[in-house]
Parts: C-alpha cells; sequence; structure tokens
C-alpha cells in the first residue's frame, strides 16, 4: 500500500447546516447595520459608520465564499505525503518519505521524526474520530510498507 487519498471536507454532508451559519450570519449582519442607523442620528457619523459595516459585510462574504470552495485532504504516494488542512492556506505541505526515519502516532497528532533529527508534527485533534483512526492506519501501513518504523505512543490513564 503506497498510496491513499483522504478528502476531509465536510461541507458537502453539512451543506444545509453551512447555509443556515450563511443566513444566520447574514441576518444578525442586517439588524447590526440597522440598529446603527437607528441609533445614530446625524447624517456625517451614519456615513462614517458605513464604512466599517461594508468592510464587515465583505470579510464575511469572502471568508464565506473561501470556506465553501476550500479542498481540505491528506494523500501519500510512493514518493511524498501531502496534506492541507487550513481554510485559507493556498498551498499543501508536503513529507517526503526518504527524509522520515520513524513516525509515532499520538492520540491526536503523527509525529514524523527526519534523519536530520527534526521533527515534524501534523495535529489532528480537530477531526472526526472516525477520519482520525483511518488517517493513522494508512499512514502507518505506508510507513511500513517503505520499512520506517511506526510507534504507537502510550496512552496515559489518570486516575
Amino acid at each position: 500500500m503506497d498510496t491513499f487519498s483522504i478528502e476531509l471536507n465536510e461541507i458537502g454532508h453539512k451543506k444545509s447546516k453551512l447555509v443556515r451559519l450563511w443566513v444566520g450570519g447574514a441576518i444578525i449582519l442586517i439588524v447590526t447595520i440597522a440598529l446603527s442607523f437607528y441609533l445614530i442620528g446625524s447624517d456625517i457619523t451614519r456615513i462614517a459608520l458605513l464604512v466599517p459595516i461594508v468592510l464587515q459585510v465583505v470579510i464575511y462574504i469572502y471568508f464565506a465564499y473561501s470556506t465553501y470552495n476550500a479542498r481540505v485532504y491528506i494523500q501519500s504516494d510512493a514518493y511524498a505525503l501531502e496534506y492541507k488542512f487550513g481554510m485559507l492556506s493556498k498551498t499543501p505541505r508536503t513529507i517526503i518519505w526518504e527524509t522520515i526515519n520513524k513516525v509515532k502516532i499520538g492520540p491526536t497528532y503523527i509525529a514524523f521524526y527526519k534523519r536530520s533529527g527534526k521533527r515534524t508534527t501534523i495535529s489532528l485533534g480537530w477531526l472526526p474520530y472516525i477520519k482520525l483512526k483511518e488517517i493513522k492506519e494508512k499512514i502507518c501501513e505506508v510507513a511500513q510498507s517503505k520499512g520506517i518504523t511506526c510507534e504507537w505512543a502510550e496512552y496515559k490513564k489518570y486516575s
């Protein structure tokens, strides 16, 4: 097993929740604008208030659009592991398999120990448990097929 690709976007599955969130945010913005114009009396202060509100609406639309179009994934081939987790980051991050000495898999992270002595850690605590488990298993399979040691971290139980 040298290749895998896991799509982490939940927008396709939760489209109705996303639309409700956008509508709720738009209603809050409209109510804020209406209250601002109602509470402030003079025309000059209304115009001065209009600029930040328009800026807020533009930022809201930008983040809603970029969140909807973001592609969040983790994939691997024979050469490297590539992942993109941020909604606003445009370039994916890459970890080349030849530079890896050991992989340590913890409860909510995966640490890649490089031959140079440095460590790269991927935090996965924000993912659902099923996706987290699938990613850990696939990375461990690829690492073992490449002859890289895959170590599972010890889980501490506190009483």
